[in-house]
């Protein structure tokens, strides 16, 4: 950046670096498949990682300033210089002012250059360089579900972050775990793979496997299971898709007159396939990105206020046509949901609540899979989830402070068949205790109790969990 001989001011400027470099660390901090930024042992301090990486940014950020301030001055004393010049040519003889005007053009020309190598100092403050950032959870589990036997699981998501400059970084996140019916069962899968671009300080684009935004608790605040409140997942999960294989934009934007924010992320994905539950209606299968499988794409995405910093409501869409190439007639899904989170921290309380909310509804229209002669029943599918979790952090109690309690109901209606364990009705009580060792540590205990529709017996389940963010 080089810097001429005119009046123009430099806070501009300034600001704009602050907020690359703001980028630049936010975008190492937070990772689409797992989040490096962890509720901790109190739930709300970082992860050791993010407490590194922002005591750095913070450093960068004052040097940053100090060098803006003292760009302002020179800039100060070149307007001076420049104000003082024009006043002596009207009181100087021509010789003398001709003589004034070199001596002074010649220390505006010195405090150019003095900008430029300030310039050059805050150029190299911000990285070129390729910088690698490894996150992602181990966890390990005890399941004891009605039903079932009880059996232990282990899982770990690696992720690894890949900063190429100060505006284009990838993501690639896998996950290892355990899976009975075997001697030795495993199985890998994916969870991200994606390119990303910040385009400016609002709008980032993106193309890849990425987790779903559809739902928003999942997408946006459960992508590990570590830091879940609870073991299991919701049975909303199951109207929801976990990944979007595609291209997205993805970013925020201030609320006019200072009223809040806005985010959005919006997507063009491969889309659900389109699957018979064998009794006579249509149910959508996520994660199935054979092309042969399903012809039409999904369009969708999230939108959501922050009226405050603690609260947020979203409200997610999804639509497709998820028939496989050369089928009879096209079938048509719609995905809609809503969603809130709340988070309230206060010494009357002596702690942290948080409360989380949402609902899908999933509409498949009538559909034929192969001819006329098989037709599949439109269908509606619907669930949700309501949870609330307390933490006692401003107790002051050295152990009780790391505790936080917890309970979740959801339901789910639909079609029976692959998309529900048992009927076309569940819903379930869930209470949690969790305990956190440190930050990134922390132990659950939950207990679910289920009810299904037609009389049928639930699987109360008991699970326990110990996790670890890395």
């Amino acid at each position: 950046m080089k810097f001429q001989s005119t009046g123009r001011t430099i806070t501009e400027r300034a600001r704009r670096r602050r907020l690359a470099v703001m980028a630049f660390a936010m975008g190492l901090a937070a990772a689409p498949a797992t989040w490096v930024y962890a509720q901790g042992s109190n739930g709300v301090q970082n992860s050791q990682s993010y407490q590194q990486l922002n005591k750095k940014y913070q450093k960068l950020e004052s040097q940053m300033q100090q060098m803006a301030k003292a760009m302002r001055a020179m800039q100060q004393e070149q307007l001076k210089l420049k104000k003082e010049l024009k006043a002596k040519a009207s009181k100087s003889s021509p010789a003398d002012f001709a003589a004034e005007q070199k001596r002074i053009h010649e220390r505006i020309r010195r405090l150019i250059r003095r900008m430029n190598r300030e310039s050059g100092r805050i150029d190299a403050l911000e990285s070129k360089n390729v910088h690698v950032l490894i996150a992602g959870d181990i966890n390990t589990q005890f399941i004891n579900k009605g039903g079932s036997n009880s059996t232990f699981y282990a899982d770990a998501s690696p992720m690894i972050q890949v900063r190429v400059d100060k505006r284009m970084f990838a993501n690639v996140a896998f996950d290892f775990y355990t899976q009975s019916g075997q001697a030795g069962g495993s199985e890998a899968d994916i969870g991200a793979a994606n390119i990303n671009y910040l385009l400016n300080d609002y709008m980032t684009l993106g193309a890849g496997l990425i987790t779903s935004p559809i739902g928003g608790i999942v997408g946006n605040y459960n992508t590990a299971p570590w830091n879940r409140w609870l073991v299991d997942g919701s049975l909303q999960d199951n109207l929801l898709p976990p990944n979007e294989l595609g291209a997205w934009t993805r970013g925020g934007i201030p609320a006019p007159d200072n009223l809040g924010y806005f985010t959005y992320f919006l997507f063009v994905s491969q889309g659900p396939e389109l699957v018979s539950t064998g009794n006579n209606t249509a149910a959508l299968n996520f994660g199935n990105w054979n092309p042969s499988a399903q012809n039409g794409k999904s369009i969708g995405g999230r939108v959501s206020y922050l009226p405050v910093p603690n609260l947020e409501l979203g409200y997610s869409f999804d639509y497709s046509e998820p028939s496989p190439s050369g089928a009879y007639s096209i079938a048509s899904s719609d995905i809609q949901a809503l969603d809130m989170n709340f988070y309230y921290l206060n010494r009357h309380i002596d702690g942290l609540f948080r409360f989380r909310a949402g609902w899908t509804w999933d509409q498949i229209t009538q559909s034929y899979l192969n001819s006329p002669t098989q037709p599949l029943l439109g269908n509606m599918s619907n669930g949700g989830q309501i949870e609330a979790a307390y933490q006692p952090i401003l107790s002051g109690i050295k152990y009780v402070k790391h505790i936080m309690g917890v309970v979740r109901y959801d339901q789910i209606y639909g079609p029976a068949g692959s998309s529900f364990p048992a009927a076309d009705f569940e819903q379930r009580w869930s209470l949690g205790l969790d305990y956190w060792l440190h930050s990134n540590e922390v132990l659950k205990f939950e207990y679910e109790f289920d009810n299904l529709s037609n009389g049928q017996s639930g699987n109360d389940a008991l699970l326990l969990q110990w996790a670890v963010g890395i």
